[in-house]
């Protein structure tokens, strides 16, 4: 069969038929309550707010997930929007306090998206709730009869969109990581106990993660909120690609080099039946036993010191026994982010669950109930409320386009002020490019739908019946092809328009030039938003964003070295390592709202999305790095002799640390001189020479300071490994980001 092509895509994208779904409740449930508010009541206030609120519940947000939190979040938002509904009212006699209440509320709302899920899914109701009231005068005495109409149309609305066809794509992303957490099951099988292809193996299991990273992606509001099943879920998005983008990379050093340990066969099986039992968790049954694999990796870990002693005192050389150190790292590797990610599935699955003493890695959400929404929420706040943050930025170009959209709609006395700040809306995007083009579209849109709604009108005016039997059609195609394309969607939307006014007070073709004329006015107020607020949009911000991240990397690599390389002062640089982890977390999370917005631009991209998404993954991997470092200096794993050799990988580390500095460099633009790169012999030269000084005596001061060297000359491998993979996309980023905007 032969696909669809061009806007028709859209449609064909969505095989659960979600969009048309929505379209068919929205058609069916605005005109019934529309039809019943104008014969009932008639009271023009009334009216009107029951038309755009059950058309702004039912078109334009359509919450997925269980049901119960369906409802409270439509009834939230619902609660909140009559909030809004009564401060704009109360503003909208002096156009000045309207737009300065614009300023406050658009700041708000917008910025409270960063935090996804349902925060972000309600943004069009309030905003619209809040324009509508503050556009259309009227005194405070209107309040209740705004709300007489806004509140039984949400409740109406409400029931039918948690009724008539509800939409569970929760639970649809819940499953796809279930067959990726399997498929990376049976990558572990395959390495461990050379069971079956290996790239077979290996290619399920990337098509698993993709196809979950996808999901995600796809996921209208994601979820990545305050509360803890929504940050769990969003982790296991972050920990299963880690687990095979950086987990597996070591394991294709070959079975022959393992020490095939007992305890090393009884890890990988821990492995496995935690992956299984993550999967199964997720679908319904019993929570995977987290206890099991941690003692398991403890038990491994001290296997091995047993088995590198026992080796040295066989007189093994110390290459043979490093080797047979490195050829299980990829397997504790795994490990312990499989303890994250049987955590993060237990959480988002609601299933009770106690982190007790488990190594998690930071961001998993380990605080339950109000503690842990308000540690989340004040992270997320603290993290944006940077001039850097892209959210920030998005927040107050939104706020002072809508603002002052509002305040020259109202002082030029447009007969419909709130098209015009509808029209800004729909037009402001993240640069001035993107602006431009999408005015064009909403306009050229505007035009044909109003062309084809005063055709309509002039023969249809006169009947009103079949000004009935359009709505629902109407409402259907408004809702149904917003996401085909702007201009198919924009003239969809102002004929909807023409045919509901026309129901209001028959005015005829009359209501089209309106429309025209407010929506130009929204639109210009957008171009000038767009050039004079941030106009290179998210490619340079998102370029910013990265080399900060890179630079707070650096800071946490100086750190993490020394809390294994450096003897002594353990607890202040345990605090150190707390500062710099958090600081570098928080350029993650700036980078990777940066990047997700970077994603919503339209246009061409001078880089592939494929090297922007490395540059933002391998910030992930350098504070996994981090979290390793400080778990083995708690375990005890920090240099206590071979204090030369500590120094010579310390010196290393430094230069590593300088390798992400010049890449930050290159993508703000510079032309930062290249280190070096590491030499691998180098690097094991160290760790070798470590373990020869070791007598073979067990749990000694020499061995544990054998094995944090030869743990760390393998971090310093892979980082060098990654910064040189990370240098022809960052320096081409730093290009791109030097464009002007209008290119």
């Amino acid at each position: 069969m032969r696909l669809p092509t061009g806007p028709l895509r859209a449609w064909a994208g969505d095989p659960a038929r979600a969009d048309l779904r929505r379209a068919a409740r929205a058609a069916l449930v605005t005109t019934g309550l529309f039809a019943f508010a104008q014969g009932a009541v008639g009271q023009p206030q009334v009216v009107t707010f029951v038309a755009f609120g059950a058309f702004t519940f039912l078109a334009l947000i359509d919450f997925g997930g269980p049901t119960r939190d369906r409802t409270l979040a439509y009834a939230l938002t619902a609660l909140v929007g009559s909030a809004l509904i009564g401060l704009g009212t109360a503003v909208s006699p002096q156009p000045w306090s309207a737009a300065l209440a614009m300023l406050a509320v658009a700041f708000g709302v917008q910025f409270a998206g960063v935090f996804g899920g349902y925060v972000a899914g309600a943004q069009p109701a309030l905003l619209l709730a809040y324009v509508l009231a503050a556009t259309v005068p009227a005194p405070p005495g209107a309040i209740p009869a705004r709300l007489a109409g806004w509140l039984p149309a949400t409740a109406a609305a409400i029931a039918a969109a948690v009724l008539l066809w509800p939409r569970h794509e929760h639970r649809t992303l819940q499953e796809r990581a279930a067959v990726a957490c399997r498929a990376l099951a049976e990558l572990v099988r395959s390495i461990r106990e050379e069971q079956g292809s290996v790239a077979g193996a290996e290619r399920r299991a990337r098509e698993a993660v993709l196809a979950v990273r996808r999901a995600y992606a796809a996921t209208p509001h994601r979820p990545a909120g305050p509360t803890r099943r929504e940050r769990a879920l969003a982790q296991l998005v972050t920990e299963l690609d880690r687990a095979l983008t950086f987990g597996f990379g070591a394991a294709v050093r070959g079975p022959d080099r393992h020490p095939c340990l007992e305890e090393g066969s009884q890890l990988a099986a821990a492995v496995v039946r935690s992956l299984e039992a993550g999967a199964e968790v997720l679908t319904g049954g019993p929570s995977p036993d987290l206890g099991e694999l941690q003692r398991a990796r403890v038990e491994h870990r001290l296997a091995l010191d047993r088995w590198a002693a026992a080796r040295l005192r066989a007189g093994a050389g110390a290459e043979a026994v490093l080797a047979g150190l490195e050829a299980d790292h990829w397997l504790r590797l795994v490990s312990y982010l499989c303890l994250a990610i049987g955590a993060n599935a237990t959480i988002a699955a609601g299933r009770p669950f106690e982190e007790g003493e488990l190594p998690l890695t930071a961001g998993t959400p380990r605080h339950r109930g109000a503690r842990g929404v308000a540690h989340r929420v004040g992270h997320t706040v603290r993290t944006h409320l940077s001039p850097a943050s892209t959210v920030l930025q998005a927040s107050l170009r939104t706020a002072v386009g809508l603002s002052v959209s509002v305040l020259v709609a109202r002082l030029l006395k447009l007969d419909h002020a709130f098209w015009a700040v509808l029209g800004t809306l729909s037009v402001l995007r993240s640069n001035a490019l993107g602006t431009g083009r999408a005015a064009l579209q909403v306009i050229g849109g505007t035009v044909l739908g109003v062309a084809a709604g005063a055709a309509f009108a002039a023969v249809a005016v006169p009947r009103q019946p079949l000004l009935w039997a359009a709505l629902p059609v109407a409402i259907f195609f408004a809702t149904s092809t917003s996401r085909l394309h702007p201009v198919v969607g924009q003239a969809a939307f102002s004929v909807q328009l023409v045919v509901l006014f026309n129901l209001i007070a028959p005015v005829g073709w009359r209501v089209g030039l309106v429309r025209i004329e407010d929506v130009a006015v929204g639109t210009g107020v957008s171009l000038v938003a767009g050039v004079l607020l941030w106009p290179r949009g998210a490619r340079r911000q998102l370029c910013r964003a990265l080399a900060a991240a890179y630079r707070r990397l650096a800071d946490l690599l100086e750190t993490a070295s020394g809390l294994v390389l450096d003897a002594g002062g353990a607890e202040d640089r345990a605090t150190a390592m707390w500062a710099a982890r958090q600081a570098a977390r928080e350029a993650r999370d700036r980078a990777g709202e940066a990047f997700g917005q970077f994603l919503d631009e339209r246009g061409s991209r001078r880089l592939p999305v494929e090297s922007w998404a490395l540059l933002v993954a391998a910030v992930d991997h350098v504070l996994l790095v981090g979290d390793l470092a400080e778990l083995m200096s708690d375990a005890g794993y920090r240099v206590r002799s071979c204090v030369a050799e500590a120094r010579w990988l310390r010196r290393l580390a430094r230069r590593q640390a300088f390798a992400f500095l010049g890449l930050a460099d290159r993508l703000e633009g510079g032309s930062a001189g290249r280190p070096d790169r590491l030499s691998a012999s180098e690097l094991r030269s160290a760790a070798t020479s470590c373990l020869r000084a070791w007598d073979g005596t067990e749990g000694s001061a020499a061995g544990r300071s054998a094995i944090a060297l030869a743990l760390a000359a393998e971090w310093l491998e892979q980082l060098d490994l990654l910064a040189a993979d990370l240098e022809p996309p960052a320096a081409a980023a730093g290009e791109a980001a030097r464009l002007p905007w209008w290119r």
